[in-house]
């Protein structure tokens, strides 16, 4: 500022450079407080963009009656720690079947599928089958197959009444609501698609962020997907290669089998076996 001061007319004033230099920060500050404050879209604008997000999320919607996706999966958190990149395929049957298969340089690691609310998981390496029945209720995620479907297309919609309500940020807005005793956030970006959505029931929360789309307009399809629990005991990143949609579901698609000399554990075997190998760690 003190350059301002020096290249001072002569016919000024001395008191014009502190005026000056007050204008200056002021118009800098007052700039800056505009840049930052987000402003809700003008109700036109709002109107359309719920109707860009909702027709958007419905067309990935319908996808998901018969998808499959091939994808790189990395995990870690409290629960695997930090674990090698792993291929998956994914098939969905949206709202109530759907499987993933697991495989790494040796082969087969998980075969896990599920139908309505019951997984059959198959992890051949260990000899070692699963099998979770009322998974919902494990999970804390109501129709679980439907949420997965969801999650890999982005295929999330507001209530109206959630519009109503929207709250701006610099990059889109933000959505909040309730579905019986779940609490939902979306956040919503300029051309409409989710950001991050939130799910919170039972004082348990799960996000699930899009940091990477691929694609433009109706066709854009999530190219990066993150999944987090709160309590940070899983981290997923997905990195999505393939994605086809297929006009309808087949049942070889959902058939997990195992051999007959493995009787699948139920989820509290499971715990227990967990717990006696931790200890002996």
């Amino acid at each position: 500022m003190d350059i301002l001061a020096k290249h001072d007319s002569p016919r000024r004033s001395p008191a014009f450079a502190p005026r000056f230099r007050r204008l200056v920060v002021g118009a800098i500050l007052a700039g800056g407080f505009a840049a930052s404050c987000a402003r809700l879209p003008a109700p036109g604008d709002m109107e359309s963009l719920e109707t860009t997000a909702n027709r958007t999320a419905e067309r990935r919607e319908r996808s998901l009656v018969a998808l499959e996706s091939r994808m790189v999966v990395r995990l870690s958190g409290r629960a695997t720690g930090k674990l090698p990149a792993v291929d998956v395929q994914a098939k969905i049957a949206s709202p109530d079947r759907a499987r993933l298969q697991a495989h790494a340089l040796l082969g087969l690691l998980l075969d896990a599928a599920v139908r309505n609310d019951t997984l059959l998981a198959w992890l051949p390496s260990e000899r070692l089958g699963v099998r979770v029945p009322d998974l919902s209720d494990s999970l804390g995620v109501r129709e679980p197959a439907r949420f997965l479907g969801r999650a890999l297309a982005a295929s999330w919609q507001a209530p109206h009444e959630a519009w109503r309500g929207a709250t701006p940020d610099s990059q889109g807005v933000r959505l909040g609501w309730r579905d019986g005793d779940e609490t939902w956030t979306l956040w919503v970006d300029h051309a409409g698609r989710p950001r991050q959505i939130q799910l919170v029931r039972d004082g348990r929360s799960l996000v699930v962020r899009y940091p990477q789309w691929r694609g433009a307009g109706d066709g854009a399809w999530p190219q990066r997907i993150e999944l987090a629990d709160g309590d940070g005991w899983v981290n997923a990143r997905l990195d999505m290669e393939d994605t086809y949609h297929a006009k309808k579901s087949r049942p070889s698609w959902f058939a997990v089998s195992l051999p007959e000399d493995v009787t699948p554990l139920e989820l509290e075997d499971l715990k227990r076996v967990i717990a006696k190998v931790r200890a002996a760690r």
